[in-house]
């Protein structure tokens, strides 16, 4: 993270920083460690680490010079357990889920403006990679096409202008299809194939260098568009095995808003029609229970 980075309050991202690269590291990190990795000069670290102590969201150990997350996060990490709706049988859910279709799994929040996971389960793959519990991502498709066709016009307006021009009528399509099936299905553009790849790498090395949270965010906004070209009714209606990136589906609550979108991401290169249906009945019965619960 380097300092002259944009940021509406450059101070108060240097304590997220700093807080994120200590929760991603298992490790306790010297003083040392933060400033190589975060981009900050010693003085900047070592003040925004004392504040930390002093809060006890940072524990140090004198004797080693290093710092690792402190107790004084507990009542946050509780607190955000609670509110975010995220309780333990949730992560048993997904957990079968994953083991059923083979697998990558992600429970992700649709914001006005970002998409938010708030859960993810295993699989052979990351859902796309390099997706984590906390991950954000700017709003635009094709992320949260699950949920669009249930929200308001504004807000689906503003959703299809995020789109590229040239695919804006693709896009509209999508949403009514979305809401007559349930489910929204992509596949990976065959032009992008190398470069979803490629892609995936940089995530990976990124993932070492919490400093450059800011480029990992974009790749990975990046990894969503181009894996994400939209099946039509003919498409899931052709007998032919066909190459699918992932599935996505609206989750209600208890008033009937869809607030929350549940992805499987296959990544595979032939999925016949039997198996496409069966992989449309696991994502809709888990997106019923999850809402359910």
């Amino acid at each position: 993270m380097s300092e002259t980075a944009e940021s509406p309050s450059p101070p108060t991202h240097r304590v997220v920083a700093v807080v994120e690269l200590l929760a991603a590291d298992p490790a306790p990190l010297t003083v040392a460690d933060v400033t190589a990795r975060l981009d900050l000069n010693r003085s900047t670290a070592t003040a925004v680490l004392s504040a930390l102590e002093a809060t006890g969201w940072v524990r140090r150990d004198p004797a080693a010079r290093t710092y690792t997350l402190g107790p004084g996060l507990l009542g946050v990490a509780d607190a955000v357990r609670t509110r975010a709706g995220v309780p333990e049988s949730l992560a048993r859910e997904l957990d079968a889920l994953a083991e059923r279709v083979g697998c990558g799994v992600a429970l992700s929040e649709i914001g006005p403006a970002q998409i938010t996971f708030v859960a993810v389960a295993g699989g052979p793959e990351a859902l796309p990679s390099g997706i984590a519990v906390g991950t954000r991502l700017p709003l635009r498709p094709p992320g949260g096409a699950a949920v669009m066709p249930w929200r308001p016009p504004a807000d689906r307006a503003a959703w299809l202008a995020r789109g590229p021009e040239g695919s804006r009528e693709e896009l509209a399509e999508l949403l009514v299809l979305a809401q007559a099936t349930g489910v929204a299905l992509w596949r990976p553009t065959a032009e992008h194939g190398q470069l979803l790849a490629v892609l995936r790498d940089v995530v990976d090395l990124l993932d070492a260098h919490p400093g450059r949270a800011d480029l990992r965010s974009r790749v990975l906004d990046q990894l969503v568009v181009i894996g994400g070209q939209p099946y039509t009714k003919a498409d899931l209606d052709d007998d032919r095995p066909l190459p699918l990136s992932y599935l996505s589906a609206p989750v209600f609550d208890g008033a009937g808003r869809a607030r929350h979108e549940l992805q499987i991401g296959p990544l595979r290169a032939a999925v016949g029609k039997d198996e496409r249906a069966r992989y449309i009945r696991e994502l809709q019965a888990a997106a019923e229970r999850i809402g359910g619960a």
